[in-house]
């Protein structure tokens, strides 16, 4: 019997899947530029606002606005055709995707900067770059202003958690810069 879908109700999410069996995603810059140039299209088509994501090795996060339940067919398509693209390239067949992404609610702005911090400190964690910012795969960097960004970001939830104030990218970079928990 298959399981019975997941109930999503218009809000923001951190997303997340990993590789199965610790299966890396992404072997190199190729696949995830791949991945990115198929999530912006799966982005727009199933019209989901990115606020943030961070690309590694064996896993992805994200968080999103999503309307409604229509982000477990957006992320069935995206696995569905990475995972054959990435089967096909690198001459694999096994399962690519662990069965279920991670999906949460965040609930508050609080909640919001305390993901956004985690996920631009993922990267430092698992020493892939010396700092948030310097991690190519990643939101965080153009978040703060200091790149453009590679897929289209919605920063109206970060912003407003930030008081909608004119100088907002900055106080991120700064709560961002902040963080004692990786050093």
């Amino acid at each position: 019997m298959p399981r019975p879908p997941r109930a999503f109700v218009e809000g923001i999410y951190h997303i997340s899947s990993h590789g199965s069996d610790a299966r890396r995603l992404f072997l190199g810059d190729g696949d995830r530029a791949t991945f990115v140039a198929r999530l912006g299209v799966i982005l727009e088509r199933f019209e989901l606002r990115l606020v943030a994501y961070t690309l590694l090795g064996n896993h992805y996060h994200l968080v999103l606005v999503i309307p409604d339940a229509r982000v477990s067919k957006a992320f069935q398509q995206l696995h569905t055709w990475y995972s054959r693209w990435h089967n096909l390239i690198h001459g694999r067949s096994a399962h690519l995707f662990c069965a279920h992404f991670f999906a949460r609610e965040l609930t508050s702005d609080g909640d919001l900067l305390t993901v956004c911090r985690y996920l631009a400190y993922n990267s430092v964690l698992a020493g892939l770059s010396r700092d948030p910012f310097s991690w190519r795969w990643s939101s965080t960097a153009a978040t703060a202003g200091l790149a453009r960004p590679m897929l289209a970001l919605d920063p109206a939830p970060l912003r407003s958690a930030f008081g909608e104030t004119a100088d907002w990218s900055s106080r991120y970079r700064a709560f961002i810069e902040s963080w004692t928990g990786a050093r």
